[in-house]
């Protein structure tokens, strides 16, 4: 999931905002880096990863791909996730996205001290150029696939996965409606404090 899911999961938990889009931008024990209300967001953010990477309908999704992209197809998957959930909103929330988004970015930038100065230029950019807005389109999913391509040489391969994406569009859309209501509910069960198993049920 990316920075649209990781925020309605954060809401529909109860956790902290800027602490579930802040995970990705640090390393170790996030206990020792800040107050436990972000801590636990982090940890929510984490767990969602770990327990979406284990799903074995995401693994088959993964195959969909060809030994050219396979590597960095978590990554693409994880935005045409946030795509469907931008497109499909108002199946999982009852607020309208721009009103949602809107309430999101005043929430999130109330913590703006200490944090990476990596985190700050992502998520300027991310509001200031309405990219959750723009998930809901496909067009803004291959340029944002691709820009991100150009920008980290590591993941040059990610520049070649919007034909995949686009050829499998309809089963992947599929495959959403399924997957994301467990994902909800496994967030919602999740408790930062306990250890918590990685995996899906089913795998």
């Amino acid at each position: 999931m990316n920075f649209l899911a990781h925020l309605h999961l954060a809401q529909q938990c109860n956790s902290h905002l800027a602490g579930n889009l802040l995970a990705d931008f640090i390393r170790g024990d996030p206990y020792r880096q800040f107050n436990q209300e972000i801590a636990d967001g982090i940890k929510l953010h984490r767990f969602v990863d770990s327990y979406i990477d284990a799903m074995p309908e995401v693994r088959q999704c993964r195959q969909l791909f060809g030994p050219d992209t396979r590597r960095v197809s978590g990554i693409a998957l994880d935005m045409i996730w946030d795509h469907f959930l931008a497109r499909h909103w108002l199946h999982f929330h009852h607020q309208p996205l721009q009103d949602f988004v809107r309430e999101a970015r005043a929430e999130v930038e109330l913590y703006q001290h200490n944090m990476p100065e990596q985190y700050l230029l992502t998520m300027n950019r991310m509001w200031q150029q309405k990219w959750l807005l723009q998930y809901r389109h496909t067009e803004s999913l291959e340029v944002s696939l691709v820009r991100m391509a150009r920008r980290r040489p590591r993941l040059h391969q990610l520049a070649l996965t919007p034909p995949v994406l686009m050829a499998n569009y309809h089963e992947l859309e599929q495959q959403f409606f399924s997957i994301y209501p467990q994902v909800e509910q496994a967030a919602k069960n999740f408790h930062p404090n306990r250890n918590q198993p990685v995996s899906s049920p089913e795998s």
